[in-house]
């Protein structure tokens, strides 16, 4: 089950600033506290630009329902176009020449070969 509820990280960089601050006995003015600042400035920015140029998956969850559902209807399709092969007889039959398609065929070689022979000397 997902958590619906996002920590809060903004909370959590306050708190371990504060805690850095009292163990290192730092004042407010600090110049290094001026720069942790800065970050979370930097921070913002940054966020706001990546939130800009990745938009959610919300824009796209009409697009990736119709996804689905069309691979849902593709696999049935599928499933049923293998079951009405499966259900045909193999076509394993071989083209046969038969005897006399064989002989005909003999003959009418060997008759072109004598005319060519006697028309070509």
């Amino acid at each position: 089950m997902p958590n619906s509820e996002q920590p809060n990280f903004d909370e959590e960089f306050d708190e371990a600033v504060a805690e850095w601050r009292d163990k290192h006995r730092l004042r407010e003015d600090d110049a290094v506290m001026l720069l942790v600042e800065l970050f979370r400035i930097h921070q913002r920015h940054w966020d706001e630009i990546r939130r800009r140029e990745f938009p959610s998956f919300e824009q796209f969850r009409a697009d990736i329902a119709k996804l689905a559902e069309s691979a849902r209807a593709f696999q049935g399709q599928s499933a049923a176009l293998l079951e009405l092969l499966r259900s045909q007889p193999p076509a394993n039959r071989a083209a046969r020449i038969t005897r006399a398609a064989a002989f005909f065929a003999t003959i009418a070689g060997v008759l072109a070969g004598y005319l060519i022979g006697r028309v070509w000397p």
